[in-house]
């Protein structure tokens, strides 16, 4: 689990701090839009009172079970040792248990966790308890490492709305439920897609899925992504997040090349365009 020894000593493992302060995850209110992701500059907390724990997993235990008996958290424990939702440990597997609920932050292109621990004014260490990081080698572009929540960034995503995809990405779970939409409308193939339990045009649904599914501002794998242009808006399905922050969408009723009514179409949002872009439903 620890990084190249270039890192210097305060790598290896290390004693408990002093204060014990677990912060968590942002909940839904009925008053505000649910976000999933760190709206503020949050203020610096102290972080758990332990460093993360190394366990051999035996016969029959869970990532579920292994958060219960050792007061770990089951999201940021999938994280740290890539599991994708569903996933689970086998006996004799070796699992990090990080001491709190965590936080996603991308890395920089070329960024070495070392760095990347720098750059957010965090104790190197702190990676090591929330990522089982071999080696401090550059990470893939695009890809996230895991922090506590209490010392995450603005924009950070909060892990235990989202899922491990390919490349150290999140994602969210497809979560398909009945259609209720006219069929050829955006409204109708986002439907197919995700769980929409609302209704009303597309330029109204970031409001109308408030406080029923977290949202946010940043482009996930598995989101809906809500429009603002045209008269009554426009909703499609985030199918990838490029490293560059751009996104590839699969849509219905777009009148671009390839798309209009009842046509399902393919296209890549750059941040040129995100001014036409409400929000995300994650």
């Amino acid at each position: 689990m620890l990084l190249a020894a270039v890192l210097l000593p305060v790598l290896a493992p290390h004693p408990a701090a002093p204060v014990a302060a677990v912060v968590s995850s942002p909940q839904p209110t009925g008053d505000i839009i649910l976000s999933a992701i760190i709206e503020r500059p949050s203020v610096v907390l102290p972080i758990a009172a332990r460093p993360a724990q190394t366990v051999v997993v035996t016969v029959g235990e869970t990532v579920e079970s292994l958060a219960a008996r050792d007061h770990s958290d089951a999201s940021s424990m999938r994280w740290a040792n890539g599991l994708a939702a569903g996933s689970e440990p086998s006996p004799g597997d070796t699992m990090l248990l990080p001491p709190s609920a965590g936080a996603l932050v991308p890395v920089q292109p070329n960024e070495r966790p070392s760095h990347f621990a720098v750059r957010l004014g965090i104790d190197p260490r702190v990676v090591l308890d929330y990522n089982a990081l071999a080696k401090d080698t550059p990470r893939p572009d695009g890809s996230y490492l895991q922090v506590p929540v209490s010392v995450a960034p603005f924009g950070a995503l909060i892990g235990r709305y989202f899922s491990l995809a390919s490349g150290n990405v999140p994602a969210i779970v497809e979560d398909h439920g009945p259609d209720t939409f006219p069929y050829g409308q955006c409204t109708y193939y986002a439907a197919t897609r995700r769980d929409v339990t609302w209704g009303g045009n597309a330029w109204n649904w970031f409001d109308a899925a408030n406080g029923i599914r977290p949202e946010g501002h940043v482009p996930v794998a598995g989101a809906l992504v809500v429009f603002h242009a045209g008269w009554f808006g426009h909703v499609a399905y985030v199918e990838n997040v490029n490293p560059d922050g751009s996104f590839l969408v699969s849509e219905m009723n777009y009148y671009g090349d390839g798309g209009g009514w009842g046509r399902v179409d393919d296209r890549t949002i750059t941040p040129a365009d995100f001014r036409t872009v409400t929000g995300f439903i994650y």
